[in-house]
C-alpha cells in the first residue's frame, strides 16, 4: 500500500511539473510579424550603410573599380539613396565622362532637389562649360539647401571673383569659408588679402 501511495505522490508531482511546463508555454509572447519586418528592415539598412562606409573608404584610396561596384551594386538593393548615385557621379567625372556625371547628378535632385553636393558638382560642370550665370545659381541654390556647405561657398567666391569681376560679393564669401574651415587655407589667406587690396 504504501508504493502505491508512493506512485501517486510522484504522479502529482509530475502532473504539477507538467501543468507549470504547459502554462510557460501558454504564456510565451507571440512574435509580432510587423516586429520581424522591421527587425530585417533595420539589419539590412546597417549592412548598406556599412557597405557605402567601405564603397567610401575604397575611393578615398584610389580604388575606384571596386568602389564603383560597391556603389553600384548599394544602388541596385536601395535606388532611393542618394549617397550611391553622387560618388557614381564624382566617379564618372574623374574619369572625364561629363555626360555620366550629369546624369547621376540629375537622378540625385530627382531624389533630393536640396542636394548641396549635386547641385555644387553641377555648377562646377556649367562653370566649365562657360555657363557662368547657371553656375552661379546652382552655388546660390547649394548654400540655400545648406548655408555652411564650404565647397560651394569656395566655388561660388570663385565665379564671382576671377570669371565674374564682383569682387565686394566675393570677398564676405572667402572670408566666411576660412573662418569655417577646419584648417584654414594659407594660399587663399594670401588671396583674400589680395581681393582686399584690389577693392
Amino acid at each position: 500500500m504504501s508504493w502505491v501511495r508512493s506512485f501517486q505522490g510522484w504522479t502529482r508531482v509530475g502532473l504539477l511539473l507538467a501543468v507549470v511546463l504547459v502554462a510557460g508555454c501558454a504564456s510565451s509572447p507571440k512574435t509580432d510579424p510587423a516586429d520581424v519586418v522591421e527587425a530585417e528592415r533595420q539589419a539590412r539598412e546597417a549592412e548598406l550603410t556599412q557597405d557605402f562606409s567601405e564603397a567610401v573608404a575604397l575611393l578615398r584610396g584610389g580604388d575606384t573599380d571596386n568602389a564603383r561596384n560597391l556603389f553600384e551594386q548599394i544602388h541596385q538593393a536601395d535606388p532611393e539613396r542618394t549617397g550611391p548615385l553622387a560618388n557614381l557621379g564624382i566617379i564618372a567625372l574623374q574619369e572625364g565622362n561629363p555626360e555620366a556625371a550629369e546624369g547621376y547628378f540629375q537622378q540625385v535632385l530627382e531624389r533630393d532637389p536640396q542636394h548641396s553636393a549635386a547641385l555644387t558638382h553641377l555648377g562646377v560642370m556649367a562653370r566649365e562649360q562657360g555657363e557662368f550665370e547657371h553656375a552661379e545659381t546652382l552655388y546660390r541654390q547649394a548654400l540655400e539647401a545648406d548655408p555652411n556647405h564650404l565647397p560651394a561657398m569656395l566655388n561660388l567666391a570663385i565665379l564671382l571673383d576671377i570669371y565674374l569681376g564682383r569682387l565686394e560679393e566675393a570677398l564676405p564669401l572667402y572670408e566666411q569659408y576660412q573662418s569655417l574651415a577646419e584648417e584654414p587655407n594659407p594660399r587663399l589667406k594670401d588671396w583674400v588679402f589680395d581681393v582686399r587690396n584690389r577693392l
